[in-house]
């Protein structure tokens, strides 16, 4: 249904991609992966039809539909979400219906026309599968599509997508925004679907549940690995693994050679010592000599083509990605082992009470997953917990605890200017060179004088997560510190935290990351937080 042969994407002087080969055939769902900026959205563009690629060709079979914001929303949620295919058919049928009462056969005729067309593109039951979209993405169908948050915005796209008839689907980040629930309705539609998808997404749980395969965009190149995200990674990490032995050995067999050719290019250019020999032996003397040269200098060019013909079949040198996501946290001391005590925790938020009578204990040591539907409290509750919203009750922090906090929105870095301006606002005993070392540990872009307005969200993230790593705080609040992170430092954070001696509250939608984190979880919804039982932390890999 869509091929790439020889695909490249470039800008200005900078080539994103190229020598792209990528074949998706009907029921295929291949996962996109790759580091931020590695150049997957672009890809999606090119594979749309949205932009033309700088080299190679594309070709479609089917209807191919990407998921893209394009325009403002009208309407309400219901009428956003219906395709435009969709909506033109009702007009039209609307339009015929109503010109029914003056009984022309031409009348007759066109609305027959347009109820076969509206019945052909499913306008009969459109509403009915709509609604069960909307619930499925918890969206409310009946409010002004133009009120949505941003998150909301968001879903309203995708629920249009979905909507779509189309044989392959391309999915950018499709899982952005939604919670456990409405992640795990869209891997149930998408395994239910017989149509194609292309999925770039940093969602790993989510991956491993869709994806048939996975293709890894790095350093320009897009490699295929049969089955999900961590299956597919494993493969690649057995493979790197296997080259990098077979290169090894290619370099202990290729040294071993070079050594044996040097040692006998070197006698076949020792010249004859005529001195050592009596006067009668000169000649046999000379004769000897020039024989081994010959032969040492023989032995010495066949090693050298053999060293040649080696090189011929020897493996790549494994890539080595010295771009390695440093997050480590200075020693902090241990702190009380009473960390946090609740009581009667009450607060509102426009009008509408988000907690109610809330009641937790937490202790050293304790890594706390805050899950729940969107809009359910888990950051109000941080909020209140961390004394920066009006509540009710008593919120008591053990004594003489440090806290670093990570904010859905990067909340902590307001009202500083620059990414020096951020970490020293952190630790501001940190040197000139630390701030260098620190922004750079994290791959923050700009430096420290970078202006904290020119960041992506991928870099806020990366900012507040490099602030983190100054601090010597012995209870961490993170407010979905994985937003807009790619999964290499989703995986470093992860093995942070998993390590952390100390307490972490952790909201989050991350799947994967919270079953490996958790050691204690806690349901936000309805206005009461209450403990689930049976989290117990997987291992990393």
């Amino acid at each position: 249904m869509l091929k790439a042969t020889g695909v490249a994407r470039a800008y200005a002087d900078r080539t994103v991609f190229a020598h792209i080969h990528l074949e998706v055939g009907a029921g295929d769902r291949v996962a996109l992966i790759g580091a931020n900026g590695s150049g997957k959205s672009s890809l999606l563009r090119v594979l749309a039809g949205l932009d033309t690629p700088d080299a190679g060709t594309v070709t479609r079979s089917g209807r191919v539909a990407l998921l893209a914001q394009q325009a403002e929303l009208r309407g309400t949620v219901l009428d956003a979400v219906m395709p435009a295919e969709l909506r033109r058919a009702r007009r039209t049928f609307e339009t015929a219906s109503a010109a029914l009462g003056s009984g022309t056969g031409a009348a007759l005729q066109a609305f027959a026309d347009a109820e076969e067309h509206w019945r052909v593109a499913g306008g009969y039951d459109a509403e009915a599968r709509a609604e069960a979209v909307l619930a499925g993405l918890n969206l409310p169908g009946h409010a002004p599509a133009g009120s949505l948050s941003g998150g909301q915005t968001r879903r309203v796209w995708l629920a249009r997508l979905l909507l779509s008839p189309a044989d392959v689907y391309l999915l950018d980040e499709p899982t952005n925004h939604l919670d456990s629930a409405g992640a795990a309705w869209l891997e149930a539609w998408i395994q239910a679907s017989p149509a194609a998808f292309v999925l770039a997404s940093h969602d790993r749980a989510f991956l491993d549940a869709v994806a048939t395969r996975a293709a890894e965009l790095e350093r320009g190149e897009l490699r295929e690995y049969p089955g999900g995200y961590t299956e597919a990674m494993a493969l690649k990490a057995a493979l790197r693994g296997a080259q990098a032995r077979d290169y090894a050995a290619y370099q202990r067999k290729r040294a071993a050679l070079d050594e044996e050719r040097r040692r006998q290019a070197s006698k076949g250019a020792v010249p004859e010592n005529r001195r050592r020999a009596r006067d009668n032996d000169k000649f046999l003397s000379s004769h000897k000599a020039g024989r081994a040269q010959q032969i040492h200098s023989a032995r010495a060019r066949a090693l050298h083509k053999q060293l040649e013909r080696l090189d011929e079949q020897a493996v790549a040198r494994p890539y080595t990605d010295h771009r390695t996501v440093r997050l480590d946290l200075p020693p902090a001391p241990p702190g009380p082992a009473e960390v946090l005590t609740v009581q009667g925790l009450s607060a509102a938020r426009g009008g509408r009470t988000v907690l109610s009578d809330v009641t937790l204990q937490v202790r050293r040591g304790e890594r706390v997953a805050l899950t729940g539907p969107n809009g359910g409290g888990k950051s109000t509750l941080l909020r209140a917990l961390l004394g920066e919203l009006p509540a009710h009750g008593t919120v008591r922090w053990g004594a003489g605890l440090v806290r670093a906090v990570i904010g859905q929105g990067g909340e902590e870095l307001r009202g500083l200017s620059t990414v020096g301006d951020a970490l020293l606002d952190a630790n501001p005993h940190l040197s000139p060179h630390q701030l260098h070392e620190v922004a750079a540990g994290l791959q923050v872009p700009g430096g420290p004088a970078f202006a904290l307005s020119a960041l992506s969200g991928g870099g806020r993230t990366r900012l507040s997560l490099a602030r983190l790593s100054v601090t010597r705080a012995q209870v961490l609040v993170l407010d979905e510190p994985t937003n807009h992170l790619d999964v290499r430092a989703i995986e470093t954070l992860e093995r942070l935290l998993v390590t952390f001696p100390g307490t972490v509250l952790l909201a989050s939608h991350d799947r994967a990351l919270l079953s490996r984190v958790a050691t204690r979880r806690w349901q936000v919804e309805g206005g009461q937080v209450r403990e689930m039982n049976g989290v117990s932390p997987q291992p990393t890999a």
